[in-house]
């Protein structure tokens, strides 16, 4: 009996330790959900917008054919973390309608740290999405070439516009001060979020701007908000070129500003050929080309930049 006991009560400390560690996730999450002190990021888990109908789709539809159910496997809900900005719950002017930004990080789902805290510092809350997570099934970094581009784009500027939509409901955040910010490839995706004749035609929300930082373009530039693309000179993987040939094959009378700042790089090849951050992307000339774009876009006030 006295074995049958110590089994027991083996498998009851068991329960009770992971009973412990359940109640300190809880506790955990919960203080960050609504934390306004100490400003830490909120998991948040945005709801995927519904797939608009094709223009062809809904021709045919109109003429009476019967058509073929729309494919939703790869439509997720996306994580993310959002980062509140440092004025909440202070008496700063404009402290309960403040702007936001959808980050898109690189393909290996990295977002500069950094640039959260410089944009944070403009008085912005930041929602860091995760596109990896949302669509794993998707193998960015490791498939594709200018060639033959992959097709993870549209499902990325779509978990953009579905960030977009989730943030401009919130009772804190300007829904007219949204911006989106793509990091690499997440560039390349940023830009078909404001594409005119992309998905983003059929919401109402729109983003007010767009930041490139190290952009990947891979895609159009007939786009509906002023955008700002910062590309390194000599990057191997976001080639300036892609860039400037998009700019000049999309320059059309309705398109929007497109800034385009090459940055000179004293980076070595080697320390390039990587997708970690280097050090010309983060310098105060770049902080200040961005707070500028942020301000005349209208992101943020004049009161801000300082």
């Amino acid at each position: 009996m006295s074995g049958t006991f110590k089994r027991y009560g083996n498998i009851l400390l068991r329960i009770a330790a992971v009973m412990a560690t359940m109640s300190i996730c809880v506790t955990t999450i919960s203080q960050a959900s609504s934390d306004t002190t100490n400003h830490q990021p909120h998991t948040v888990l945005v709801p995927a917008l519904p797939y608009p109908q094709s223009g062809l789709r809904k021709r045919l539809s109109d003429a009476g054919k019967t058509l073929p159910a729309i494919d939703n496997s790869l439509q997720a809900d996306i994580p993310g973390l959002y980062y509140p900005p440092p004025q909440i719950g202070t008496d700063i002017p404009d402290a309960d309608r403040h702007p936001a930004i959808v980050a898109l990080p690189d393909c290996d789902d990295h977002f500069p740290e950094d640039w959260i805290n410089v944009l944070r510092d403009l008085g912005i809350g930041i929602l860091v999405i995760s596109p990896n997570r949302a669509h794993p099934s998707q193998a960015y970094c490791s498939e594709g070439s200018l060639g033959n581009p992959k097709h993870g784009l549209t499902y990325w500027a779509f978990d953009g516009l579905s960030a977009l939509g989730y943030l401009a409901e919130q009772p804190d955040i300007d829904p007219e001060r949204i911006a989106i910010f793509g990091y690499g490839y997440g560039g390349g995706a940023a830009q078909l979020a404001i594409y005119r004749d992309g998905h983003a035609k059929h919401f109402a929300a729109r983003f007010r701007a767009l930041i490139g930082l190290r952009p990947q373009c891979m895609s159009e530039m007939n786009n509906f908000a002023p955008s700002l693309l910062i590309a390194l000179r000599g990057d191997p993987f976001n080639p300036p070129a892609w860039c400037q040939w998009r700019m000049d094959r999309d320059l059309t009378p309705a398109r929007a500003l497109v800034r385009f700042e090459l940055i000179g790089n004293g980076e070595t090849v080697e320390k390039q050929a990587t997708r970690k951050v280097v050090a010309p992307e983060k310098s105060p000339e770049v902080v200040s080309i961005v707070t500028e774009f942020l301000s005349q876009s209208g992101v943020i006030t004049k009161n801000r930049e300082n």
